[in-house]
């Protein structure tokens, strides 16, 4: 299993477009920063430093991206036959890329705030982090468990998208349905509203789950998913489980 995740740690590494993204996402987070030291009355350094000068937003499009890749192009350029027919059964082939996956994703985060707070360093000395936000949370807590709940709500949507990645040959739908889903929750958040009051029931479908972070980060958005932190941060889990679980079934039942 160890040789599997080296070489696939190995096949990103060696991919422009990790190194590429890498370079875009810092120079995107240091041009906001100067933007935001330039006009401090137009952007609010709080929400911009918390969304790691909105390299939060980037990152989910690479992970995505990498998602979508990792299975379909062995298939696309069947080198998935090669895989299977070596010692390691198809669990631990998936597996493997599962983890080269989660690791990925750490990556970016870690990444995205190590840039984040030597921005804060550079351009806003006097922005204190330990500042009181509200029920005696500081700043820096607030912004981990903001992070913390954005990171549970990504890997909702990446499951997803590798669970659509095991039923196509193709990368598009599968990045297609990942990006859709990221921007379906800002536009039905109104309907769902509705839907909630109405049938109780419907706030444990997956798209309340992805309210997680706003709630998180501002409570009063437990009168639209009528459900707990808790409760959001269990679902969100059970249907991580639920579609690696599925996405491992078909996988492992896959022609080649």
């Amino acid at each position: 299993m160890s040789t599997l995740i080296k070489q696939e740690i190995f096949k990103l590494a060696r991919k422009r477009s990790t190194w590429l993204s890498t370079i875009i996402l810092v120079v995107l987070q240091v041009v906001l920063a100067l933007i935001v030291n330039k006009y401090p009355d137009v952007l609010s350094i709080e929400s911009i430093y918390m969304d790691g000068f909105l390299g939060l937003e980037l990152i989910f499009f690479f992970m995505v991206a990498a998602c979508s890749s990792i299975i379909t192009m062995e298939f696309q350029y069947n080198t998935a036959k090669e895989l299977f027919y070596r010692k390691y059964s198809r669990g631990q082939i998936l597996i493997s890329k599962w983890i080269t996956l989660f690791l990925y994703s750490v990556y970016w985060f870690i990444l995205t705030y190590v840039v984040t707070f030597g921005l804060k360093l550079i351009f806003f000395p006097h922005f204190d982090l330990t500042k009181n936000v509200g029920h005696g949370t500081t700043l820096v807590i607030s912004q981990l468990q903001y992070v913390g709940s954005q990171f549970l709500s990504y890997w909702l949507i990446l499951t997803l998208v590798l669970l659509l990645a095991n039923l196509f040959k193709s990368s598009a739908v599968a990045t297609s349905v990942g990006l859709i889903g990221y921007f379906l929750i800002n536009i039905v958040s109104g309907l769902m509203v509705l839907l909630i009051e109405k049938w109780d029931w419907i706030k444990w479908n997956p798209l309340t789950m992805l309210m997680y972070p706003a709630q998180v980060q501002e409570n009063t958005t437990k009168a639209i998913t009528h459900l707990t932190i808790n409760e959001l941060f269990t679902g969100n889990v059970i249907y991580i489980v639920i579609f690696l679980g599925i996405g491992y079934v078909i996988y492992r039942k896959r022609t080649v």
